[in-house]
């Protein structure tokens, strides 16, 4: 893992080439959460008409934690170890993860916008 630390996490292209990939200040350690992250705000996109933004990152973030909590009861000696010593930084980097994923939407939909009344000029 000490290969990953000197690297960022990226927030990768989850929906299509309309957005591109983004470094983030986290360490590629956490990629694995960061990606978590980025995957549950996908699934807020599928489900904002239910659901509204501070309830489903409240949510997510409850699921995430019960799962970093299964993996470290669940988890080989060493990993539940590191899981359990880093486990604000797991949480943290699902948060920008999360947080990363709705930025790189509402910028698309700022710069739509921001084409579209440049058109009408």
């Amino acid at each position: 893992m000490s290969a990953f630390i000197n690297q960022p996490a990226l927030l990768k292209n989850l929906a299509g080439a309309h957005l591109p990939p983004v470094a983030l200040n986290v360490s590629a350690e956490f990629q694995f959460c960061v990606d978590a992250g980025a995957c549950a705000a996908a699934c807020f996109f599928d489900d904002m008409t239910a659901v509204g933004l501070h309830d489903h990152v409240a949510i997510s973030i409850h699921g995430f934690l019960q799962s970093l909590e299964n993996a470290i009861v669940t988890d080989t000696a060493a990993n539940g170890l590191w899981l359990r010593e880093r486990k604000q930084l797991c949480v943290d980097a699902f948060g920008a993860g999360y947080l990363g994923r709705i930025h790189q939407e509402l910028r698309l939909f700022h710069d739509v916008q921001t084409r579209r009344s440049g058109l009408f000029n």
